[in-house]
């Protein structure tokens, strides 16, 4: 397809060249602890699904769980999702750049998110992203009931295959507790029971959400479609945070974090499932 957004490959390091030497984007001492335990929850609460990880809050997840996955019968499955559209119409979209709902739509037939595509695939589609009122997600499963409805295809059929991984700030559970799904109007498209929510610490979600330099540049609709978007960008936060991705890939790669890693999946109550457990065994094997 034209115009799809660039990211680099991390599993091609002799195209990163003299990329990744240099600086490094600033973490925090218990980053990679964080990291392990919200990987594993995702994929214990993923429902045996594909996974796209959506727009830039959830890159180094995607980063440091394909480096845990490589070689592995699940590395297929992950997919970042270049995505943003928030607090925009699709409408209005459609009114100020007239080509990018249409290049957004191809963009999504890529990678396999047509409605039909969605509604017929082997595997449920889990879309993954930190979560604060929930209007990107809000905004993405309204782009697919709109496209879903323009082309007369059976919305129920496509919603019963999406479930959504919201990655939410830690709080007290109460009977009082706010939960962000309870509170979106858009989610009478799925149904609650679609939601499932990984919570993290504060200072985690924050600095995914609100910190991190980030290797890819948002993909806002003034950006859909647009051929610069499939070109590299080498701003000095970009190349910072690609050394950083870079340094989690490998670090997934590694025998310690990949046992790691499946102890804690063995540890989730979904392991009574015979997809978490051959997942077990498969990471285990490659050591």
């Amino acid at each position: 397809m034209e115009a799809k957004p660039f990211r680099w490959n991390l599993t091609h390091r002799n195209h990163l060249g003299k990329l990744i030497e240099g600086e490094r984007a600033r973490t925090y001492d218990a980053f990679i602890d964080d990291l392990m335990l919200c990987c594993s929850r995702i994929i214990a609460f993923s429902d045996d699904s594909n996974l796209f990880f959506v727009g830039r809050s959830p890159e180094s997840i995607f980063d440091f769980l394909s480096g845990l996955l490589f070689d592995s019968v699940w590395f297929e499955r992950l997919e970042l999702l270049h995505f943003s559209m928030r607090f925009q119409e699709e409408s209005k979209i459609k009114e100020e750049y007239p080509k990018a709902v249409d290049a957004m739509r191809e963009y999504f037939r890529h990678l396999g998110l047509h409605p039909e595509t969605i509604a017929t695939k082997e595997r449920p589609v889990a879309f993954v992203d930190l979560v604060s009122s929930g209007d990107t997600f809000g905004r993405l499963i309204t782009f697919l009931f709109n496209w879903s409805n323009e082309i007369k295809f059976d919305w129920s059929a496509v919603k019963r295959r999406i479930r959504i991984i919201g990655i939410t700030e830690r709080r007290k559970t109460s009977p009082n507790t706010w939960r962000w799904q309870q509170h979106s109007d858009w989610i009478s498209l799925l149904g609650t029971k679609a939601v499932k929510n990984v919570s993290i610490s504060r200072g985690f979600w924050s600095y995914l959400g609100d910190y991190q330099q980030k290797v890819s540049l948002s993909y806002a609709p003034a950006r859909w479609g647009n051929p610069e978007s499939a070109l590299p960008s080498y701003t000095n936060d970009q190349l910072m945070a690609l050394r950083s991705a870079f340094d989690l890939f490998e670090s997934g790669r590694t025998k310690e974090k990949r046992e790691e890693f499946a102890a804690l999946l063995t540890e989730e109550s979904a392991m009574k499932n015979e997809w978490l457990r051959k997942l077990v065994l498969n990471l285990r094997s490659k050591q």
